[in-house]
C-alpha cells in the first residue's frame, strides 16, 4: 500500500480496469440509442413535425451542455461526500437516466404536436441530464485512477473498448429482437410497436452497467482520494461564476479551449452520421433488413480493431500526428459513403452491392476513428494535468466537462439543423420506400455530405494547433509530483486538533 507521504498509487488491478470499462459503456449505450433512433422515431413513426422536433432536441442538448461544466466543477470539490467526489454523483444518476430513457421511447397514442414536444422535452431532459451526472464524473475518474503514462494508455484503450462494445450491443439486440420484419411495415424501424420494449432494454442494460462500474472501481477511488491533497470546501458557484471560470481556464490553459472545439466538431460529425443513418439506410441506400444492422455496427468493428493498434501507432508517429491522420481518414470515409452514391460512382440502391459498399466504408471509418480517439482521450487526461499544474487544484472534472460541452452542443446543433431541414423540405412521414420522392431523399443526402465536409475542414486546421508534446507532459508531471509532495509534507506537519 502506498503511503500518503510518497504520493504513489499501487498498480491498477484488472478488476478496476474492467470496472472503468463498464463505467464508460452507459453513456455510449444512451448516445447510440438516442442518436440512431430518437430523431427517426419522432420524425417518421410518431409524426412530430421537423421544427418542433429539432427545437426539442436542441433545447435538451443545450441545457445538458450548460449542466455538464457545473457537474464537473461540483464533482471536483465533493471530497467529503458520502461516496467520494466522483461516485456520489454517479450513484445519483442511475434512476433518473433509466426512467427518462425508457419513457422517451414510450409516447402515448393520440398526443397533439405540442404534447409530443413536451413529452420528448421532459423525459429527454431527465435522461440526458441524468446520465451527465454519471458520465462527467466517470470520465474525470479515468484521469485519476492512475498517474502512470503507460497505465493511462491502457485506461484509454479500456474506455474505448467499452464504448465500442456498447455501440456493438445496442444495434445487434435492436434488430435481432425488437425491429424484426412483420406487422405489415416495409421496414421494421417504421413499426411503432417495438419502441417501448427497446427503451426498457436500453434503460436496464445502462443501469446494470452503472452498478457494476460503481462496485468495481470503489476500492481504487478510496485509495486515490486518500492520497489526494484536501480541497477546501467551497460554496457552489452560480452559473455566471462558473462560466467566468471556464473562460479563465481557456485563457490560462489554451489547450482546454482547443479540446472543447475538437470535441464539438468530431461529435458534430458523429451525430450527423448517427442521427441520420436510419433515414439514409431506409430511403437513400434502401438497405434491406439484413444490411441495416450491419451498417450500424460496422464502424464499431473497425474501431475495436483500431483499439489494439492505436498505442503502437501513437508511439510510432506521435500523439498529435496520430490524431490528425485518424481524423483525416475518418472525415473522408464518412463523406465518401454518401457523396459517391450521389455522383453515381457506387452500386445502385436496394442491392446487396450498395450494402457491402457502405458497410466497407463504415468499417474503414471506424478504424480511422479508433486511431484518433485513443490519443484524444490520452490528451484529455494530459490537459487535465496541465490545468491542475497551472491552478494548483484537481481539475479533471472541469476539463472532462469541456469535452462533454462539445458533445452536447455538437449533437444539439445536428438535431436542430436536421429537424429544421426535414421541415424545410417537407420530408414526408412514414411513407413506404417506393413512394418517397427521390428529390427530397437526394436533398437530405447532400445536406449530410455538406455538414461532414465543412466540419472536416475546420478540424484539419484545429487539431494541428494542440500543444501536447512528450517533453511538455514530462515537465507537467514533474511539477505535479513536486506539488503533491509539498502538500503531503504540509499535511503531516499540521498539528492534530485539540480533543
Amino acid at each position: 500500500m502506498a503511503s500518503a507521504a510518497s504520493g504513489e498509487l499501487p498498480r491498477l488491478a484488472w478488476p478496476a480496469r474492467f470496472g472503468f470499462m463498464a463505467c464508460a459503456m452507459p453513456e455510449l449505450i444512451k448516445s447510440f440509442a438516442w442518436d440512431a433512433f430518437v430523431l427517426f422515431y419522432y420524425a417518421q413513426v410518431v409524426g412530430l413535425d421537423g421544427f418542433r422536433l429539432g427545437l426539442a432536441l436542441a433545447l435538451i442538448l443545450v441545457f445538458d451542455a450548460v449542466a455538464d461544466p457545473y457537474i464537473g466543477a461540483l464533482s471536483d470539490r465533493m471530497d467529503r461526500a458520502p461516496l467520494g467526489r466522483r461516485h456520489t454523483l454517479m450513484a445519483a444518476a442511475v434512476l433518473p437516466f433509466a426512467i427518462g430513457i425508457a419513457m422517451v421511447f414510450r409516447v402515448p397514442a393520440d398526443l397533439g404536436q405540442w404534447q409530443m414536444f413536451a413529452w420528448l422535452l421532459g423525459f429527454g431532459l431527465l435522461a440526458r441530464v441524468g446520465i451527465s451526472f454519471w458520465t462527467v464524473p466517470a470520465y474525470a475518474m479515468g484521469g485519476e485512477l492512475t498517474r502512470d503514462s503507460g497505465e493511462r494508455n491502457i485506461v484509454a484503450v479500456m474506455r474505448n473498448m467499452g464504448n465500442q462494445l456498447a455501440i456493438l450491443t445496442v444495434p445487434w439486440v435492436a434488430f435481432a429482437y425488437f425491429f424484426v420484419p412483420g406487422g405489415g411495415f416495409s421496414k421494421p424501424q417504421l413499426n411503432p410497436a417495438p419502441y417501448p420494449g427497446f427503451g426498457l432494454f436500453v434503460a436496464a442494460i445502462g443501469a446494470g452497467l452503472m452498478i457494476v462500474g460503481l462496485l468495481a472501481t470503489r476500492a481504487r477511488m478510496r485509495q486515490v482520494e486518500a492520497l489526494d491533497r484536501a480541497v477546501a470546501a467551497e460554496a457552489p458557484e452560480t452559473l455566471p461564476q462558473l462560466f467566468r471560470r471556464l473562460v479563465a481556464a481557456i485563457r490560462l490553459t489554451p489547450n482546454v479551449g482547443r479540446l472543447l472545439l475538437v470535441a464539438l466538431l468530431v461529435l458534430f460529425v458523429n451525430s450527423v452520421v448517427n442521427q441520420l443513418t436510419l433515414h439514409l439506410a431506409t430511403y437513400f441506400w434502401q438497405l434491406d433488413g439484413s444490411w441495416t444492422p450491419r451498417l450500424l455496427i460496422a464502424g464499431v468493428c473497425g474501431s475495436l480493431f483500431a483499439m489494439f493498434v492505436a498505442p503502437a501507432w501513437m508511439k510510432w508517429i506521435g500523439t498529435r500526428a496520430a490524431m490528425i491522420s485518424g481524423l483525416a481518414a475518418f472525415f473522408l470515409l464518412q463523406a465518401g459513403a454518401v457523396l459517391l452514391p450521389l455522383l453515381g460512382l457506387a452500386p445502385l440502391p436496394a442491392t446487396a452491392a450498395i450494402g457491402a459498399f457502405v458497410v466497407a466504408f463504415r468499417v474503414l471509418g471506424g478504424v480511422a476513428y479508433g486511431l484518433y480517439v485513443v490519443p484524444f482521450n490520452t490528451v484529455t487526461y494530459d490537459i487535465g494535468d496541465e490545468h491542475e499544474a497551472n491552478t494548483g487544484k484537481p481539475q479533471q472534472g472541469l476539463v472532462a466537462s469541456f469535452m462533454f460541452i462539445g458533445l452536447q452542443v455538437g449533437s444539439g446543433l445536428v438535431a436542430l439543423f436536421a429537424g429544421s431541414f426535414l421541415g424545410i423540405i417537407d420530408f414526408p412521414v412514414g411513407l413506404p420506400v417506393d413512394q418517397m420522392p427521390q428529390d427530397k431523399v437526394r436533398a437530405l443526402a447532400w445536406f449530410v455530405t455538406g455538414l461532414i465536409l465543412i466540419a472536416g475542414l475546420a478540424m484539419a486546421w484545429l487539431v494541428g494547433r494542440f500543444d501536447v508534446s512528450a517533453e511538455k507532459q514530462a515537465r507537467i508531471r514533474a511539477e505535479l509530483a513536486r506539488l503533491r509532495a509539498g502538500d503531503a509534507q504540509s499535511a503531516e506537519a499540521k498539528p492534530a486538533p485539540a480533543p
